[in-house]
């Protein structure tokens, strides 16, 4: 018998079967990283302030939206655009009253500025008491008593009494904010930079020409704010008479 050599009887033979590998176990699942979801929830968003009907001005008061009909007003502590960030008391409905004296000097601004082709913009008239009050609670609240000690904002006001007012100007027919003259800070912004004598170029020459014209009628101006006016009267008292019709009345 023949014999192969070696070699060919190795080629011929199979290669013999290896073992499948055993599958890799799967990765462990990654742990979520933290999140909002670890955290505290925040606090849910307050109750929206309902909308209430205006109300009439008491005796003495004049509505300045009638009085002065083509001056421009927003909608001032009625919104939650302000620095406290909520609607006030005593704004459910928005409004400007003044007592007639001073409306009436307030009508005299708008004359005067009737040839320069503008208007009056209105930002706060008369504020009810209960509005001052929250006021200074929110001062204190936030951890900013500095504003109350530094005169921005004010335990008693003119404002309760009806005779003082905030406001700047805007070009007669432009009443949305692209027609408010630039007074170098928003109104109620609380700070230095609202000083009337703290602005330059044609915010300074804005807030000159207002001091100018309420001069002319009458009226104090309040150096800390550019905004804020009073007309002198006497016998005045505080009130707190809200705007809207259904919140509560003024106490005695």
């Amino acid at each position: 018998m023949r014999r192969l050599p070696l070699a060919l009887l190795l080629a011929c033979d199979p290669a013999p079967s290896l073992p499948e590998p055993e599958p890799l176990p799967a990765p462990a699942p990654t742990p979520p990283a933290p999140g909002p979801a670890d955290e505290d929830p925040p606090p849910p968003d307050p109750p929206p302030v309902p909308r209430d009907r205006p109300r009439a001005p008491p005796e003495g008061f004049v509505d300045l939206r009638i009085a002065l009909p083509t001056a421009c007003f927003t909608a001032g502590y009625a919104a939650a655009d302000n620095f406290t960030g909520a609607p006030l008391p005593g704004y459910a409905a928005p409004g400007a009253w003044m007592l007639a004296d001073a409306a009436a000097a307030l009508g005299r601004v708008q004359d005067s500025l009737a040839t320069a082709g503008l208007v009056l913009l209105i930002f706060d008239a008369y504020r009810p008491r209960r509005a001052s009050e929250a006021m200074v609670a929110w001062a204190e609240r936030t951890g900013q008593r500095e504003l109350v000690e530094d005169g921005y904002i004010a335990r008693r006001s003119g404002h309760n009494h009806g005779h003082t007012i905030d406001l700047g100007l805007a070009r007669r027919g432009e009443c949305g904010p692209s027609g408010w003259l630039d007074m170098g800070t928003p109104w109620d912004t609380l700070d230095e930079r609202s000083h009337t004598a703290n602005a330059t170029g044609a915010a300074r020459e804005n807030r000159t020409t207002l001091l100018r014209a309420m001069r002319a009628a009458g009226f104090r101006d309040y150096t800390l704010e550019w905004w804020h006016f009073g007309y002198p009267l006497t016998g005045t008292r505080a009130r707190d008479v809200p705007y809207g019709a259904r919140e509560p009345d003024e106490t005695p």
